[in-house]
């Protein structure tokens, strides 16, 4: 009988370690992409406690000079960023092409290639409360891609001095091909290690509420921002745009007037007024930059 008692608690406890043991193995990959090795919790230079970052909301009517922008269409708001098309020409066509569908990709678990945009319906999975943002991954975990790594471009002009750089995250040496993270704060330290090739000039209010939604574990949110599509927007050379935020249903919504305007000449972005009485998106950018004490790239 004690020999039976103790081979069944022997095997209870055998039980209980297996188990224990697969709920390890079961629990750290996700803890782990739920942890990427870059993501800054106490990066080196950062927005003050309480910084005045009402500069960033705009207000009434804007314009938007000639150039390639993003319009990010969230369950959460929109916000609206410049493409450094010239800067970033590679990163920026792939970012293109994904967004608009006009570029395969292929799905990384059925390894079907595709050719829809890759972006619509994807999640904003990681969010580090006014630090940054993550998306781009169509299987919104921080692991996904389009099937290919870019070659990482950099410029020296383009640096993460300001809030809103719009940047793809790393794959290794390269770039990722569809993952992009929008920043909150300053980055000294990750000059030259990450693409950029935009900015957000409208709406960066929207993507620091964005950041500050409940999470569960660290830094995945609660409930989850949809990115519903992201709209290229291409204003010609020469001409300008007029669009204006709205409030529908608790959300900014962003429209652009497509009946685009003869250019007209404005006085300097830091002064924040144009000649016809609007606010450029530049400007709005720029002011924020002062307000916090930054400097704009």
């Amino acid at each position: 009988m004690f020999m039976m008692r103790t081979f069944l608690s022997g095997a209870l406890l055998s039980v209980r370690f297996c188990l224990y043991l697969c709920a390890v193995l079961v629990l750290l990959p996700g803890w782990a992409v739920s942890q990427p090795a870059d993501t800054p919790t106490s990066p080196t230079s950062f927005l003050p406690r309480g910084a005045d970052t009402s500069g960033e909301k705009i207000v009434g009517p804007f314009t938007l000079p000639a150039g390639k922008y993003a319009v990010f269409h969230t369950s959460h708001g929109d916000f609206i960023a410049v493409l450094f098309e010239d800067r970033a020409p590679k990163t920026v066509a792939n970012f293109v092409g994904l967004a608009t569908g006009t570029k395969p990709w292929t799905h990384p678990v059925t390894l079907a290639e595709r050719q829809d945009p890759l972006y619509n319906n994807t999640l904003i999975y990681q969010i580090v409360e006014d630090i940054l943002i993550r998306g781009g991954d169509p299987l919104n975990k921080g692991t996904g891609g389009p099937g290919y790594n870019l070659e990482m471009e950099s410029s020296p002009d383009l640096t993460f001095e300001t809030p809103g750089m719009l940047a793809m995250q790393k794959a290794g040496a390269q770039s990722s091909g569809s993952r992009w993270f929008i920043s909150l704060t300053l980055f000294p330290d990750w000059q030259q290690r990450y693409a950029i090739f935009g900015r957000v000039v409208g709406g960066l209010d929207v993507v620091r509420a964005i950041s500050r939604r409940p999470t569960k574990r660290p830094t995945i949110p609660l409930d989850p921002t949809i990115v519903n599509s992201i709209e290229i927007l291409e204003v010609p050379l020469g001409q300008q745009a007029k669009a204006e935020f709205s409030e529908e249903e608790g959300r900014r919504v962003l429209t652009v007037d497509r009946n685009f305007a003869e250019a007209v000449s404005h006085a300097t972005p830091a002064d924040g007024m144009t000649t016809d009485g609007g606010t450029t998106a530049e400007s709005v950018t720029t002011a924020t930059a002062q307000t916090t004490g930054e400097a704009s790239p």
